[in-house]
């Protein structure tokens, strides 16, 4: 007899989700505008030290620069070439620092840097950088699992490097130097976690919540006005300290709600491509012929290519990626691997970002400027208790947090507290190697299928146990899965967890943001039309929703 699958139960109606007198009803400590990677650790930070933080993000969690990355976790080898000894040495301790919290959102990744005869870096001067960042990553495996452990650099011959990628460009190939940071597949479902994390712990945060006027009332507090995109309500917020944490965004915010920027940012637009697969399975890291460093990054059956590094003049909401943009990036690409013969038809999918630079940029290059982060306080201005956070790379976000936390906490005469990011896992983290976990899981969840458990493993860390402990019985079903691929399938029970707890709102932050099924590529239009309806069942879509919905998606595929 046919099992009776039940009907997801919805998340509530938007208005009752997405309430704003639970924001209008206290005074916060702090609040903070801006739901990218530096927002999101900022709220880890202040929650961990117990202040009551608030996060408002006026497009969805991590939708700006953060989604725009190249999917590492690096030291930044590169940055030794302006003796930015420092910035290495911090990028590396944080690299580790985030292997330890999040063990299931990195995974080692080999790069190969190939060196030619009179072609690009010169090989004494790579060997160079290498024993450097080898130097200053001394303590690079402390403390972690045995499967995140990196090994040191090492130099492979003109035959061995073109065994490792035969798609390198065999004239004038002297050989390859071999070194290893870390891949991230999903850096905006990491920037996700840790506000989901700091939400666990009491925070608030809330996404499609747009900051307007700022003013300041009797008591020194701030009120910040804010009106939800989804609703169009509006109500204030009342906070303490505000920290301004919008990215490229941020100088715009700042003249908002103080009348004047202290510091104005240099912005740099970066695009990535995915295309068809033309390297195996290390990333290598081409030189163009103006000195900048391409990426090509194997991931999830095809290859990443990135990054462009352009100074970009125009308002960031105006953000778009050109046909004419990534043909150039081809154009290089096809230059330093004859063989590929990449054309546009090649590309499933693409993105592009800002970078927002502290370091003024007009007397050199953006790709030479530095990465360095800076924190303004506009106590000055007469803004008492209100700060920008500027620059930084995202590998560097915790550390970033946890200085600006230090101010704020200050500011508002708070005993000191010690930051404890560094060594608290998030909501994936916590366990001591991920066959231990599978192990662990397989116990709890004796019916769940082994490829289930570690699929959901690999993906969430510890956060499978609560997508398997959630299991529906449609999510038990014959069809309880989406096949994206060959070699990935998705869960109907763990995309209906990502909906119902992780504030999805639109198609897109399931799509784009929390599952990654978008990102390598379009879905079938079946498989969309699935994940349309499901979500529209959830959150309570009406006809003309789920269909605006799906042209949405249709239309992030299109190059401007």
């Amino acid at each position: 007899m046919p099992r009776t699958v039940s009907q997801p139960k919805p998340r509530s109606d938007r208005a009752e989700r997405r309430r704003l007198d639970v924001l209008d009803a206290e005074r916060f400590d702090l609040l903070i505008i801006g739901g990218g990677i530096s927002g999101a650790c900022l709220l880890w930070d202040a929650t961990l030290r117990g202040l009551r933080a608030v996060l408002i993000e006026k497009n969805d969690y991590a939708s700006g620069t953060t989604q725009a990355t190249s999917k590492l976790i690096h030291g930044g080898l590169r940055y030794l070439k302006n003796g930015e000894f420092r910035l290495v040495r911090e990028s590396l301790r944080e690299r580790r620092t985030l292997a330890a919290i999040a063990p299931h959102a990195v995974r080692p990744e080999a790069f190969l840097v190939p060196i030619y005869h009179k072609r690009g870096t010169p090989g004494w001067m790579m060997g160079l950088a290498l024993r450097i960042y080898g130097w200053l990553s001394w303590d690079r495996n402390r403390g972690l699992m045995d499967g995140l452990r990196l090994p040191g650099a090492r130099w492979l011959d003109r035959d061995a490097a073109l065994a490792e990628e035969p798609a390198l460009d065999p004239r004038g190939l002297k050989g390859a130097y071999l070194y290893y940071d870390y891949a991230n597949l999903n850096p905006e479902r990491l920037a996700v976690e840790f506000i989901l994390s700091a939400i666990e712990r009491g925070a608030i945060a809330r996404n499609y919540l747009r900051a307007g006027a700022v003013t300041r009332d009797a008591s020194g507090d701030f009120r910040v006005a804010v009106r939800d995109e989804l609703s169009g309500e509006s109500t204030a917020i009342r906070a303490r300290t505000v920290v301004n944490a919008g990215g490229p965004w941020a100088d715009y915010l700042e003249e908002a709600l103080t009348g004047k920027v202290e510091r104005a940012l240099v912005r740099s637009k970066g695009i990535h491509l995915v295309t068809r697969k033309i390297i195996r399975d290390k990333t290598v890291v081409g030189i163009k012929p103006d000195g900048a460093h391409l990426f090509l990054i194997p991931w999830r059956g095809r290859t990443l290519i990135g990054t462009t590094d352009t100074e970009y003049r125009d308002h960031p909401d105006r953000l778009t990626v050109s046909a004419a943009e990534a043909a150039r990036v081809l154009e290089d690409v096809n230059a330093m691997f004859p063989d590929a013969c990449l054309s546009l038809a090649d590309i499933d999918y693409f993105y592009g970002g800002l970078r927002p630079l502290v370091e003024d940029a007009r007397n050199q290059s953006s790709y030479n400027a530095s990465r360095k982060m800076e924190i303004v306080d506009h106590a000055a201005a007469g803004f008492s208790g209100f700060f920008t956070v500027l620059g930084g790379k995202y590998t560097t976000s915790r550390a970033l947090a946890e200085k600006t936390i230090d101010r704020v906490c200050a500011s508002l005469n708070q005993p000191e507290r010690k930051c404890t990011t560094a060594v608290t896992p998030l909501l994936g983290g916590g366990f001591s190697s991920s066959a231990e976990l599978c192990e662990t899981l397989s116990r709890e969840f004796p019916h769940a299928p082994v490829r289930k458990i570690n699929t959901l493993a690999a993906r969430y860390g510890a956060i499978a146990r609560r997508i398997l402990a959630d299991e529906s019985e449609r999510a038990r079903a014959d069809d309880a899965c989406l096949a994206i691929s060959e070699e990935e399938v998705f869960y109907l029970d763990e995309i209906r967890h990502l909906i119902l707890h992780e504030g999805v709102e639109r198609i897109g932050d399931l799509l784009f943001r929390r599952s990654g099924i978008g990102t390598a590529g379009p879905v079938g239009e079946t498989v969309l039309q699935r994940l349309v309806e499901y979500c529209g069942d959830l959150l309570g879509w009406s006809r003309a929703e789920r269909k605006a919905e799906r042209e949405a998606t249709h239309a992030r595929y299109r190059l401007a």
